[in-house]
């Protein structure tokens, strides 16, 4: 796959009527390589330094000008390392056969651009998108760009502008002739997310990934929203599909290594963690994240040593929280004086950074791990710059019937949570779930292990493994 960044054209013709060229033109042109049986990665850029930063492999610039029998064009397509010319396309006529054939000419796979309307696509050029699509009726990309703008209107206070793109979108979508299948596609991706309506989006956008296989933010975002709708291996491979086009994606294996530990595939998910470890930029957190899916797949003594040795790469990496990890993790184990030794480190380096919670950190220790009275008499005691977050917590401790409990809202929560930091969300739905008798769902959301020291709420971190552990006894 080659990633080809264009630069904006020039309208070197002295003519105001051909700026939307400069505009507009690699919006065709990038319009035309994607989908279809392209095989390029077409990149917009408005500077060399984007089409670096974009890791381009070619860039394409050009001009349009006058001469005596009437426009010319001409493009150059250079190696982006190398600045070596690698073609030079000219071509006499008029702007869009022009466009078309630099598309062709880069990939054969090109389709056509939605409209061969040199009036329309002259007024969606210049932003007048009701006129364009008055003047072709099947113009995708006009019709696109028009919801578009009405929903960045409706984004910035415009009260009307959101029923205005819901009514566009509609629109548009009537039309038989409409092109292409992408414009399609994305419309009906966009009317479905103004709409609010989540199965209509997920069809959308897997339409889209169809049109388009190598559009890897598209196959990224699939990936994401498969994540975090709990279809791990579909996101594994949707994130493999990337990785086929971008193998150097660091970031990505580590994100299709989660999937994978989430899905229950440890053996997979450890090669994914050891790809993404090779970069010494992460091999720290390649060990933690190895950590992680161990810990969640119940295999406590292999979670322990790559905590410690992520400890050991970078001690900063999470402040320290590695230790932490680890200690709950010989803790599970059956070892609890040999956890305390763990966890005492932890304290030790949370200490040496100045943290004033190190007391509060000890009691929710406590707590955690069985100790309740031990934690209550220690934040019982507790005077300076923790004895706020003492004293809720006490609070808490004393009537846990304050924390939430109602399923709906559990429900919602849980749903929202991140999958690898949905502990504490994931365990009270499961318990009121079981409450309500539906023991068999609530199974299925423990099968994992929660994650400790992840929760957003920190004054709720101490219930996670208490009621986790009720909830396995509970449910055997």
């Amino acid at each position: 796959m080659e990633r080809v960044a264009f630069l904006p054209f020039e309208n070197l013709s002295g003519d105001a009527t051909l700026d939307w060229v400069s505009s507009s033109g690699v919006r065709i042109v990038t319009d035309e390589l994607l989908g279809g049986t392209a095989r390029t990665i077409p990149l917009q850029v408005g500077a060399l330094r984007d089409a670096y930063a974009s890791g381009a492999t070619k860039l394409v610039h050009g001009y349009v000008e006058k001469r005596r029998q009437g426009l010319h064009f001409e493009f150059v397509v250079e190696d982006a390392q190398t600045h070596r010319a690698l073609q030079t396309l000219a071509s006499d006529g008029d702007p869009l056969p022009s466009l078309d054939r630099l598309s062709k000419q880069i990939d054969t796979g090109a389709h056509p651009f939605s409209s061969t309307n040199p009036q329309a696509v002259a007024a969606w050029a210049s932003g007048d998108f009701e006129k364009a699509v008055s003047l072709d009726p099947g113009f995708g990309a006009a019709w696109s760009s028009w919801v578009q703008a009405r929903n960045a209107a409706a984004a910035a206070g415009n009260q009307e502008a959101k029923q205005q793109a819901i009514d566009i979108a509609a629109r548009a979508l009537a039309q038989s002739n409409l092109q292409s299948p992408v414009d399609r596609a994305q419309l009906e991706f966009v009317a479905a997310t103004l709409r609010q309506d989540q199965p209509a989006q997920e069809r959308a956008l897997k339409a889209l990934a169809q049109l388009m296989p190598h559009d890897l933010a598209l196959l990224g975002q699939l990936a994401t929203r498969e994540t975090n709708a709990r279809h791990f291996s579909e996101a594994a491979r949707y994130y493999a599909a990337i990785l086929q086009e971008a193998p150097d994606n660091i970031e990505i294996w580590n994100q299709m290594g989660y999937a994978q530990a989430l899905g229950g595939d440890l053996e997979s998910a450890q090669k994914s963690f050891e790809r993404y470890g090779r970069d010494p930029a992460h091999t720290a957190n390649a060990l933690d994240s190895q950590g992680e899916a161990e810990f969640m797949n119940g295999k406590f003594a292999a979670a322990e040593k790559s905590f410690l040795d992520a400890h050991a790469k970078s001690s900063a990496l999470l402040a320290g929280g590695d230790l932490l990890k680890a200690a709950y993790a010989h803790w599970l184990q059956g070892d609890l004086p040999g956890a305390d030794k763990l966890f005492f480190r932890y304290l030790a380096f949370r200490t040496e950074q100045k943290d004033v919670l190190v007391p509060w950190r000890q009691a929710v220790w406590e707590y955690s791990t069985g100790r309740r009275d031990a934690a209550v008499a220690r934040l019982s005691s507790v005077t300076g710059p923790a004895a706020n977050i003492a004293a809720a917590q006490l609070a808490l401790w004393k009537d846990p019937s304050k924390l939430p409990q109602d399923p709906a809202a559990l429900k919602q929560a849980y749903e929202r949570t991140p999958p690898a930091a949905d502990g504490l969300a994931r365990v009270l739905y499961a318990g009121a779930l079981a409450k309500a008798g539906q023991k068999d769902e609530a199974r299925k959301l423990i099968a994992l292990w929660p994650l400790p020291g992840l929760d957003s709420d920190p004054l709720l971190q101490s219930f996670v493994f208490p009621k986790y552990l009720e909830l396995k006894q509970e449910l055997k």
